[in-house]
């Protein structure tokens, strides 16, 4: 069965910033407040589970290096392989079972003071 992963590639200070942006917290009720990724990207229902990201210390502007290591890299490089990267980055956000795109509030990026996130596609891997 093919599913969609959604990808993303920015730039944090640290890891735990990237962390902190990603973190979904809970009231007292149990409730779940969406984080400041899902709130930026205005992210649809997605399976919280089948989130991945890392933080890379010196940065990287290759997209073979940054998705190496990552559940299904093989079937992602291969999509991606033609995906030339415009500058480093040093952080990488995978959603999986999620395709962005087709959830209708597509945003391309985000940036601050503090950090830059950029949507770069949406491919298909096989389980």
């Amino acid at each position: 069965m093919k599913n969609a992963v959604s990808l993303w590639l920015g730039n944090f200070s640290n890891f735990d910033r990237l962390e902190e942006y990603t973190e979904v917290k809970y009231n007292e009720d149990g409730d779940s407040i969406p984080s400041t990724f899902e709130r930026e990207f205005k992210l649809g229902y997605y399976n919280r589970d089948l989130i991945e990201k890392d933080w890379i210390p010196n940065g990287e502007d290759d997209i073979k290096e940054l998705l190496m290591d990552f559940s299904y890299d093989n079937q992602l490089l291969k999509q991606f392989m033609d995906f030339k990267l415009s500058s480093r980055y040093n952080s990488i956000i995978l959603i999986y079972n999620y395709n962005y795109v087709k959830d209708g509030r597509f945003i391309n990026s985000v940036s601050n003071n503090e950090y830059e996130l950029n949507f770069i596609g949406t491919a298909e891997y096989v389980n």
